[in-house]
């Protein structure tokens, strides 16, 4: 009788340990999405087979409007985890999310780690001119990013606003540390400038547009479809940055927020983003996708994200005054 009385108080035990665990998690989780929202979809969807008793919500937009979001609601926080947003926005407003060491820790690079483990990168989406090139055959259209300003290309060239997406503004900021205020001028002259960064992508690949600033995931993408887009890196260099994930400073679902942040910072997850959108893996256990050169080979420079954060609304605010000067 003591033996049985054991076993089942061995049973017992470990269920409550499963509790503790988060394998019986339930309740919910609040995603803003920051990334394609396929890949968070497939996440959410991979997420939920581990943990069928957490309802997940997600909310996709952009990363302007995501922090603004978040910033808004700093007294009563709605949302639990950032998925996919730019690191230059993250370390522009780094109070507003909170130190996490993921269980994935070890598998990161401290470089793609806030100092504070607020965000660990996610993807690298590195950043690149796609040329239409049914509209500019070879060898035409620009080859750096100097090349943008030049008066040929004037009403050629597509755009995201830099204040409503976080890859224009990582755009905006690279072509400034290499070139200044001159360049960006021009640059602004000869441009049209939407209010995302899915239009830029396919407005080039259908036709719209000859020229777009993108990342490479994107032309890989459309040339996989089928359209007339080239993928080129700039020759001053593109910048090696990433976008990150993290856990929203005082949300309301804090222990499903870190289950959540888990599986995304899991190599399970970044194999899905891989996948999914052709973009590279800041995770050294992850492979570069199929059909994106070789990391190694991408000419980059020494771009500083962190200086691109601090000055971000400064930069923001003389972008919209040459802007709205046009």
């Amino acid at each position: 009788m003591m033996k049985k009385l054991s076993a089942l108080a061995l049973v017992a035990g470990a269920l409550v340990l499963g509790g503790a665990s988060g394998a019986f998690a339930d309740g919910k989780v609040v995603v803003y999405n920051a990334t394609n929202p396929k890949t968070a979809d497939r996440i959410i969807d991979a997420f939920k087979q581990k943990h069928p008793g957490i309802a997940v919500e997600a909310i996709n937009a952009g990363v302007g409007e995501l922090f603004t979001r978040i910033t808004s609601e700093k007294a009563n926080p709605q949302g639990d985890v950032l998925l996919g947003a730019s690191v230059e926005a993250f370390d522009s407003a780094i109070e507003l999310f909170a130190p996490y060491t993921t269980k994935e820790d070890s598998h990161f690079d401290r470089a793609v780690v806030a100092k504070g483990h607020e965000y660990y990168g996610f993807s690298m989406p590195l950043q690149a001119l796609m040329v239409n090139r049914k509209l500019l055959p070879e060898p035409g259209g620009p080859k750096s990013w100097a090349d943008l300003a030049k008066p040929e290309f004037k009403g050629k060239i597509i755009m995201a606003n830099p204040a409503l997406s976080g890859s224009a503004y990582a755009q905006l900021a690279q072509m400034l540390q290499l070139h200044g205020w001159d360049i960006i001028d021009k640059i602004i002259e000869n441009t049209t400038f939407v209010t995302s960064s899915k239009l830029v992508y396919q407005n080039v690949a259908k036709g719209e547009n000859a020229i777009g600033i993108t990342g490479d995931y994107n032309v890989v993408e459309m040339r996989e479809k089928g359209y007339p887009v080239d993928c080129v890196y700039p020759s001053e260099g593109t910048g090696l940055r990433f976008d990150a994930n993290a856990l929203i400073k005082g949300g309301p679902n804090p222990a499903n927020a870190k289950l959540f942040a888990d599986f995304a910072n899991s190599r399970e997850g970044h194999e899905i983003m891989v996948k999914t959108e052709k973009r590279r893996s800041v995770r050294k256990d992850v492979v570069a996708p199929v059909g994106q050169m070789a990391t190694a080979d991408v000419p980059t420079f020494a771009y500083d994200a962190k200086k691109a954060a601090d000055g971000r609304d400064a930069a923001l605010a003389k972008f919209d005054k040459i802007f709205s000067s046009k």
